[in-house]
């Protein structure tokens, strides 16, 4: 009985697959419990292991760098914005501003 439920998880992850949702969006709800239900470990040869290991420490250091490149960008902006004389009500008056004209000039 355990056989059919595992053969049955291996199929919806096909059928997943097979739309398309793993590579165009994040997967949702009971699709991600679908995913985490297959036993992939089983069938992977040491060599692929050690292969994904690695590929898994690379995307974890780049990930780390993005968000530490990102925060850098982050505190520039603040900076700059600063520097400019704008500040949180600044920018909600401008972004109040443009769009009642473009809600006047739409209507018009």
């Amino acid at each position: 009985m355990l056989a059919l439920h595992h053969l049955e998880k291996v199929f919806e992850f096909l059928l997943i697959v097979s739309k398309g949702l793993l590579g165009r969006q994040a997967l949702r709800g009971a699709d991600e419990d679908v995913v985490t239900d297959v036993d992939f470990a089983n069938t992977l040869s040491e060599e692929e292991r050690e292969e994904l290991k690695a590929e898994l420490a690379k995307l974890e250091d780049e990930v780390a760098t993005l968000r530490q490149v990102l925060a850098a960008k982050e505190k520039h902006l603040v900076e700059i914005k600063q520097k400019l004389g704008i500040n949180l009500m600044n920018e909600l008056k401008q972004n109040f501003s443009k769009s009642w004209h473009d809600v006047q000039t739409t209507a018009a």
